[in-house]
């Protein structure tokens, strides 16, 4: 195990459902990593290029949540 995987990966609480709409997060990406969007979206909004941050969170968060979903599919699988 790497140290990236022992550490335990805080996820932000799930925006209402108004923001969700406010924002027009697509119904597919509206799960614990949906204000990690949201705040990617706002940076966009601002008009500027420097959103690497924000959007890297986003995929991080994306890539520990399909992380977990799949080591639980295994853990049942066997």
């Amino acid at each position: 195990m790497t140290a990236e995987h022992s550490e335990k990966y805080e996820y932000p609480a799930i925006p209402p459902q108004a923001e969700l709409d406010e924002h027009k997060v697509p119904f597919i990406h509206r799960d614990k990593c949906a204000a990690h969007l949201i705040t990617y979206y706002k940076c966009l909004d601002k008009g500027t290029s420097f959103c690497s941050k924000s959007k890297d969170e986003f995929y991080k968060c994306q890539y520990l949540a399909l992380k977990e979903r799949l080591d639980a599919h295994t853990k049942h699988a066997h």
